[in-house]
């Protein structure tokens, strides 16, 4: 069923409004603009980190309550690296550790921030208790296996 647009309130922070303005005059212009672009730049980000299925759980397993934005996602090793050593998470999954860790070290900012969005993406799905949780996260994280 297709969805029809509608008219949402939002917010902005001072900054972000900033930021919008320097864009243009049409704010709904600019935001849909912009939320495409991020959006693509976060599928496209997501596709260049080679990850398995169990590794991805790993990934979302440890940000499970976990916020970041875009200067903490830098750090989504760090997090994973605490998973692995103090709750085990990567017996848990079966995956290297400290393998991913390294992995997920020489990630740049915008495919560890994609990482971040798919593991939001998967604990805000509706549905989530009721599926398959490695097909999930597959789908989340554009995994073919």
């Amino acid at each position: 069923m297709k969805k029809e647009p509608r008219t949402v309130s939002i917010y902005l922070r001072p900054a972000l409004e900033t930021e919008l303005e320097a864009r243009g005059d049409n704010r709904n212009h600019v935001i849909h603009r912009d939320l495409e672009r991020l959006y693509t730049l976060y599928s496209r980000a997501i596709r260049e980190v080679q990850l398995t299925a169990d590794e991805a759980c790993l990934i979302v397993d440890t940000l499970n309550g976990t916020l970041m934005d875009a200067n903490t996602a830098r750090l989504l090793w760090a997090n994973v690296e605490d998973a692995c050593n103090l709750d085990h998470l990567d017996k848990k999954w079966e995956v290297d550790g400290p393998a991913l860790v390294e992995k997920l070290q020489g990630l740049n900012d915008i495919q560890a921030m994609a990482l971040v969005d798919a593991a939001e993406r998967f604990w805000n799905s509706p549905d989530i208790g009721n599926v398959d949780i490695q097909e999930r996260v597959k789908e989340h994280f554009y995994i073919k296996e």
